[in-house]
């Protein structure tokens, strides 16, 4: 595959079998995660250049997947958002984000509910789809893509993070984990329990911090690591979570591109709220009683 780092390409064929997870430690959980998010990445691109919807949100899953394990890594990586690579990735998502978000507008002008609706924007909504498809193709072609894919595999294998006296890479990831899992679990829970009285920027923020706590607990568990019942729990909190708050951006979106409100709007976004508020409200009272 041409422009596919070895050590990536070398994984295509299937993900290798996780050594002993008690015995796992973090620079490795890490390096195996990282390299599978670039593995699916480069893997689905071909697709996305073509313009599949699917292929797209493969990628920029993986992407997220990618990031989520970045930041989460944060304090033995020394990787604050402010590196290259780092830059790099969010140039990578800016791009895929675009294509995405035309392809679910497309989506939801196509569902029963919002078809007639839909009429007097479905031509702009066709253009805007063709037009950011055909920008990521473009992106995805470009050296700058393929340069990061190279410097990606170099920074997850041989990057300046595994020169530095740095502790925290032998240490066991499962313990690490705990630690890491209960600061991101705070953060949620804080904004999660006046999420009525928050922003747009701050649900924003509450939807992407759900998104990645998934993403990790997910990655964590395929490397077989032993986590607490409590993340799981909480795991699926974020999973309503951060799928009511995306219905609520999309239906957002949705309105400001077409002609006025979809029908129902109000309704919607009222019902959507409810739903995300409502894990955490339960959570209150579990706690309570």
């Amino acid at each position: 595959m041409k422009g596919v780092p070895t050590s990536i390409r070398n994984h295509i064929s299937g993900p290798v079998a996780p050594r002993e997870s008690a015995a796992l430690d973090c620079q490795t959980a890490f390096q195996r995660i990282a390299e599978s998010c670039a593995r699916l990445i480069q893997r689905s691109r071909k697709s996305a250049i073509a313009a599949d919807p699917e292929a797209i949100h493969t990628m920029r899953i993986e992407l997220t997947r990618l990031r989520a394990a970045v930041l989460f890594f944060a304090p033995m990586t020394n990787d604050i958002g402010g590196s290259p690579i780092s830059k790099e990735l969010r140039w990578l998502n800016a791009a895929l984000g675009a294509a995405r978000d035309h392809d679910v507008n497309m989506s939801y002008a196509r569902r029963k509910r919002y078809r007639s609706w839909a009429k007097r924007s479905r031509s702009s909504f066709l253009l805007s789809q063709s037009k950011s498809h055909r920008r990521l193709a473009r992106k995805l072609n470009s050296a700058r893509y393929h340069r990061l894919i190279v410097e990606l595999d170099h920074w997850i294998t041989k990057g300046s993070w595994l020169s530095d006296a740095q502790p925290l890479r032998s240490e066991r990831v499962n313990g690490f984990s705990q630690v890491r899992l209960r600061e991101w679990r705070r953060e949620i829970s804080r904004d999660g329990h006046r999420l009525r009285a928050l922003s747009s920027k701050r649900l924003h923020r509450l939807r992407i911090n759900c998104k990645r706590y998934r993403y990790i607990v997910a990655a964590l568990q395929a490397l077989k690591v032993p986590l607490v019942e409590q993340e799981a729990g909480f795991c699926d909190i974020a999973r309503k979570v951060h799928g009511a708050l995306g219905d609520l951006r999309d239906l957002r979106r949705l309105r400001n591109a077409g002609h006025g409100r979809p029908p129902g709007y109000r309704k919607r976004k009222q019902k959507l709220l409810q739903e995300a508020e409502r894990p955490f409200l339960r959570r209150s009272s579990e706690k309570r009683t």
